[in-house]
Order: C-alpha cells, then sequence, then structure tokens
C-alpha cells in the first residue's frame, strides 16, 4: 500500500501531535494527458542514462543526512558548522542566505530551526515564520531582500521535506510559486500553457495534492516503489522542461545551471544532489 493511503511513518516525531499535511481541493484540474507524455519522456531518459537507482540512492542519503543533523534529540548542540553542512545541498540557499544565518548567530539559528521542524504551529505557519524571521541580508535593495526571503522558503522546505520524506511534501518554489504563478506543478494544470495566471493556491495541502496525484498516475502505470523520491525527480524533471522553454533564446538555464543542456543535470541541481567541483564548501559566505 502507497504511503498516501495511511499516515506516514515517524508523523509522530513532531510534537504537533503526529502532523499529517492533508490535501487540498485543487481549483483547476491536473491533466493526465500531459502527465503521460512528461513520464513516457521521464523514462526514455532515465533507460538512456542509468534508470532511477542512482537518483533514489541520492535522495536517500540526503534524507539520512537531514534526519541525522536535525533530529530533535540532537538540537540542542545544533549549530552553524552543522546548519552548513544542509545549506550545501540546498541549491538557492547556499547562493543567497549565508550571510543572513551567520547574523543571526548560533543560538537564534538553532531555535528557529527547532520550531520550524518541532513546533506546535501549523506547518505552513511555522515554514511562513522561519523565512521570515531569520535576518536577510542581501544587497541593501528590497528586491535582494525578496531574494533571500525566497531562499530561505526553500531551505526551510528542504530541512522539512528531507528530514520526513514521507510526512511532508517538497514545498521549493520550483514545485509550485503561487506569486510568480509559476513551478512544475503548473505543466499538469490543464491549459496551463495558455493562462496568465494559474490560482492553484499557496498552503502545504497545495503541494501535497500535487505530490499524491503524480503518486496515483504513476501508481496506475505499475511504478509504486519510493514515492516519495520518485516523484520529486519527476517534478524536477517537468520543471526542467519549463525551464528549457522557458529559457529558449536568452541562456537563462545556462546561466542558472551552470552551461549543460542535460536535463538530468538540471534535475540534480534543483534537488541538491549535483556533486560538488571541489572539495571546499560551496555555501556562499559573502555577498559579491
Amino acid at each position: 500500500m502507497l504511503w498516501f493511503k495511511r499516515a506516514p511513518e515517524g508523523a509522530l516525531g513532531n510534537s504537533a501531535g503526529g502532523e499529517v499535511v492533508q490535501p487540498a481541493a485543487l481549483p483547476m484540474d491536473l491533466d493526465a494527458r500531459v502527465f503521460a507524455q512528461k513520464f513516457a519522456r521521464f523514462l526514455e531518459i532515465l533507460s538512456e542514462e542509468g534508470g532511477i537507482d542512482p537518483f533514489i540512492a541520492a535522495l536517500e542519503a540526503k534524507h539520512q543526512l537531514f534526519a541525522k543533523v536535525l533530529a530533535r534529540e540532537g538540537l540542542d548542540g545544533f549549530g552553524l558548522e552543522a546548519l552548513e553542512t544542509i545549506v550545501e545541498t540546498v541549491m538557492p540557499a547556499r547562493k543567497r542566505v549565508w550571510p543572513s544565518l551567520e547574523a543571526y548567530g548560533t543560538a537564534a539559528a538553532r531555535e528557529a530551526v527547532r520550531d520550524l521542524l518541532y513546533g506546535s504551529r501549523p506547518v505552513g505557519e511555522r515554514l511562513l515564520g522561519f523565512a521570515q524571521g531569520v535576518p536577510a541580508i542581501g544587497d541593501g535593495s528590497p528586491k535582494g531582500e525578496r531574494k533571500v526571503r525566497r531562499a530561505l522558503m526553500d531551505l526551510g522546505a528542504e530541512m522539512l521535506h528531507f528530514r520526513a520524506p514521507v510526512q511532508y511534501p517538497l514545498m521549493t518554489r520550483w514545485v509550485w510559486d503561487q506569486s510568480m504563478h509559476a513551478g512544475a506543478l503548473r505543466e499538469f494544470v490543464k491549459g496551463g500553457d495558455t493562462l496568465e495566471k494559474v490560482p492553484l493556491g499557496d498552503g502545504p495541502g497545495v503541494y501535497e495534492a500535487g505530490r499524491r496525484w503524480i503518486a496515483e498516475r504513476m501508481a496506475e502505470n505499475g511504478l509504486y516503489r519510493n514515492p516519495e523520491f520518485i516523484v520529486d525527480v519527476f517534478l524536477a524533471h517537468a520543471y526542467a522542461d519549463y525551464m528549457r522553454a522557458l529559457s529558449s533564446g536568452m541562456g537563462l538555464l545556462n546561466a542558472d545551471f551552470g552551461g549543460k543542456n542535460d536535463p538530468l543535470e538540471v534535475v540534480k541541481k534543483l534537488l541538491g544532489i549535483d556533486a560538488a567541483r571541489r572539495t571546499d564548501s560551496r555555501v556562499k559566505k559573502v555577498l559579491h
């Protein structure tokens, strides 16, 4: 039986009393025909590049790292060095948030992480509180501050998901960003490519509804294994398609993702499982 048919394992690890993210009723239909097209291409690419197993192994390793570093019983000793190991694996965060976290300080950052992961408020409130509570140190402009806040939102979303990937959906901006009407979920909205605005909503239930819908379509196609990770990979594949279409002729994909027009390379970067090109940290600790 798939995880979305039952309460997720590990849910009792949250002080909110077995917190489970309930799927929202989406105001717009998702298109099974679009799913079928993208899923067929997804399987084709994977068959050419060694299959899904390396992705599952990499995401499982990321989960084990987050589960160990962010375990409730270890947070009393949690510091910026431990936080850096997490930030390193979150692509938008490692580019933008370190000066803000460093300025916040060890004790404050520790308590912000504790509240995010184990606090008693609803998860959406905790995630927003984390992103808004850390001081945003950018380039001094309102736009720069917004970029930092959005990157902090992604960092919080990944800490929730990869510490407990069955319990929480991946709620990053590239999965869905209501403020921009953009993200992987838009690719599956009926007629989404013709709409200026796509009002899916922005709460955790939207992300949960999206991943359950995709997992159910995968199950209909006989794919049951590790849905909590395979859905992530498939959503990243769908977003890579969106990025290629958006950046055609503008060079945006190359600028943001290192110059490769390899869909699986983009997928790895979105998921934070791309290989480092050097041995030292990729976390940007100074502003440029």
